[in-house]
């Protein structure tokens, strides 16, 4: 039944489920409350009842005092009728009756047992039962008697009426109690659904916003905190939706255009071929160019791939410990074989030999884009410098050339698939635009960034920061 319970409170409204707990939390409260103020009115009643016994008995003393002096007790206490409507008994030592009065109850075996031992150890006020299980207090008192047997006096009150007035009262507390919560839940209900009348109209803006009006913002009056954080925070993930969905279209628009480049060009190949009888060499020459553009389509297809992996956070699945000192080194091998052309030296320095938790394989791939990158927008006899280190705990590999730097305006955009600075990084330089994007995100995903400082005509530097681990 609870789970029941539980199952239909999570599936309904936050209203619904604030006001739930609101009640059921003030209920608990009450009850507590309630049994509080239910014990300390029975602990008072009973303790008056206890206090107007033991007046009555020691009034009954002093009233029969002379009879219970007297040579026959029980002659005496019936022919005085002061006790034929007061519950008492009147014992002689303690086992011997001497007078029980007609209004004393006839009680059950542990009853009687009860008495007798109060009556000889003189127990002030005990607790019994008569045979139909009503209770009884009842008072015991000593009487001396001088050169004689002292006698015992006892006193019975019923606590009928002290039960008829606490069943009052705990019926009174449980019909305050359901007209608290009955109230409670209903102002409840009410002021939840005015607190949180601007989640609703949040949400219904939120509904309006579709994938072509992504510049709309929330701008719901809120007037708690926690509301304004939420609208905030809502809006903040507009912003970052918004740009996402920009730069997706984006990088469709452009890889539709990098793609349709090489096919066009393949087409017209093709066509030629399909036009007239022409020279055999002809024909070798359109299928050198085919074969060309079908590479730099399947580089292209598989750099989107790569990038695509790398977003979705599948591109390095098992990770090995990789020595980027020893990496570098190799990479700069490479780099020494294309620079040669244009007079380009590639010094390297190690300065520590950091170890990265990574993909080689990967990070070779950065390496060499940055070294590249490098020597391609470099003067012929210039100098490119890479090195290896570690800061604050950081592996850093920092790539720098003294080429005609990037425009300031440009330095935000350069790690964008597709993005192109003009003039120094024209597509007459060659490549894709995809080589700093693809850097970038295997960096990323390596748990590092690649940062990068330049000026126009005095180069370019590039920092990559790798989260370093111990050997």
């Amino acid at each position: 039944m609870f789970s029941a319970i539980r199952t239909r409170i999570r599936r309904s409204s936050l209203p619904a489920r604030l006001t739930f707990w609101y009640v059921l939390t003030l209920g608990a409260s009450l009850v507590l409350f309630s049994i509080f103020v239910y014990a300390v009115r029975a602990n008072a009643l009973y303790s008056e009842l206890d206090a107007g016994l033991a007046l009555r008995g020691h009034q009954l003393l002093d009233e029969l005092r002379p009879a219970l002096l007297g040579l026959d007790v029980a002659s005496d206490l019936t022919a005085s009728g002061r006790l034929r409507n007061v519950a008492a008994i009147v014992l002689e030592a303690p086992d011997r009756l001497l007078f029980r009065s007609p209004a004393f109850p006839a009680l059950d075996w542990a009853g009687e047992r009860i008495l007798g031992a109060a009556a000889r150890e003189t127990t002030p006020i005990v607790t019994v039962h008569d045979s139909a299980g009503a209770a009884l207090h009842v008072l015991t008192v000593g009487v001396d008697r001088p050169g004689a047997e002292a006698l015992r006096l006892q006193v019975a009150a019923p606590t009928a009426p002290v039960r008829r007035e606490l069943a009052q009262e705990a019926i009174g507390l449980l019909l305050g109690i359901v007209l608290v919560l009955s109230v409670a839940g209903v102002g409840s209900t009410i002021t939840s659904r005015r607190a949180l009348a601007p989640v609703d109209e949040i949400v219904a803006r939120v509904r309006r916003i579709q994938a072509q009006r992504l510049n709309e913002r929330l701008d719901v009056q809120a007037d708690s905190d926690e509301l304004i954080r939420l609208v905030v925070t809502l809006n903040e993930m507009l912003d970052r939706i918004e740009s996402s969905v920009h730069a997706a279209r984006r990088f469709a628009g452009d890889s539709s255009h990098e793609l349709q480049t090489p096919l066009a060009a393949m087409r017209a190949a093709v066509e030629a071929c399909l036009a007239g009888d022409r020279p055999t060499a002809d024909y070798r020459t359109m299928a050198n160019e085919i074969l060309a553009e079908l590479t730099r389509m399947s580089m292209l297809i598989r750099d989107l791939r790569l990038l695509a992996l790398a977003d979705a956070g599948y591109l390095i699945t098992s990770p090995d410990a990789v020595d980027l000192a020893a990496l570098t080194i190799e990479c700069c091998e490479v780099a020494r074989a294309i620079a040669e052309d244009k007079h380009i030296n590639v010094e390297v320095a190690i300065d520590a030999r950091p170890i990265v938790q990574g993909s080689a394989l990967h990070l070779r791939r950065v390496l060499l884009n940055l070294t590249e990158n490098a020597i391609k927008y470099s003067p012929p006899g210039s100098v490119v410098e890479v090195s290896v280190g570690l800061d604050h705990g950081e592996a850093i590999a920092v790539v720098r050339d003294h080429g005609c730097g990037i425009p300031a305006a440009d330095l935000p955009h350069i790690f964008q698939p597709f993005y192109r600075a003009d003039p120094a990084r024209a597509r007459d330089t060659g490549g894709s635009g995809l080589g700093l994007a693809i850097a970038d995100q295997v960096a990323r995903a390596h748990g590092g960034r690649i940062e990068v400082v330049s000026q126009l005509g005095d180069g370019t530097t590039f920092t990559v920061r790798l989260p370093a681990t111990s050997r």
